[in-house]
C-alpha cells in the first residue's frame, strides 16, 4: 500500500511540471540550437522529443502504454516525460553541444509491456554526454561519440 501511495504522490508532483510547448528561437551553436523541420525551427529545449531508436534497436509503440518521450525545460533545468509506462523527471545540464542528465527518477507503476524499454531508456539517459539535431532528429551520444538514442519531434512542438 505504501508503494502504491508513494507512486500516486510522485505522479501528482510530476504532473505539475511543464511537458512542452513555448516559442524559442536560436541558431546553431547557441544554447538550445535549432534546425528546420518542415520549414519551422525546432529547438532542443521546450520541444517534445519522442524516442524512436534506443541503441541500435527501433522503439515501437506496440508494447508500450504511451510513447517514450522527453521535454527539456530551460527555466527549471528539468527534464520530464514518459519512459513508455511511467512518468520520468530529473535534472539536466546543457553547455553548447554537451548535455548530461542527473537524478532521473520515475513513477513506479507496473505495465503489462514495455518495462524493459523504459529501464534501458533511463539507463541510456545516464550515459548521455553530447547532443545534436540532424535532419529533424535529436541524437544523443555517449562519451565515446556513439549515438545511444534518437528522437523525432513529438505531437507537442514548440509554439
Amino acid at each position: 500500500m505504501r508503494r502504491y501511495l508513494a507512486g500516486w504522490i510522485f505522479c501528482l508532483l510530476v504532473s505539475g511540471l511543464p511537458v512542452g510547448g513555448f516559442a524559442q528561437s536560436g541558431t546553431v551553436g547557441e544554447k538550445g540550437a535549432t534546425e528546420s523541420v518542415a520549414g519551422a525551427p525546432v529547438p532542443l529545449e521546450k520541444t517534445e522529443w519522442r524516442l524512436i531508436r534506443l541503441g541500435g534497436a527501433a522503439v515501437t509503440g506496440d508494447d508500450l502504454h504511451r510513447p517514450p518521450q522527453i521535454v527539456l525545460d530551460p527555466v527549471s533545468q528539468r527534464a520530464s516525460g514518459s519512459g513508455g509506462c511511467n512518468r520520468i523527471v530529473g535534472g539536466y545540464e546543457l553547455k553548447g553541444d554537451k548535455l548530461t542528465f542527473a537524478h532521473m527518477a520515475s513513477t513506479m507503476m507496473a505495465c503489462p509491456g514495455g518495462m524493459g524499454t523504459e529501464q534501458k531508456f533511463l539507463k541510456v539517459l545516464g550515459q548521455v554526454k553530447r547532443w545534436k539535431i540532424a535532419k529533424g532528429h535529436l541524437e544523443l551520444s555517449d562519451g565515446s561519440g556513439k549515438v545511444v538514442a534518437v528522437f523525432e519531434v513529438g505531437d507537442s512542438v514548440a509554439k
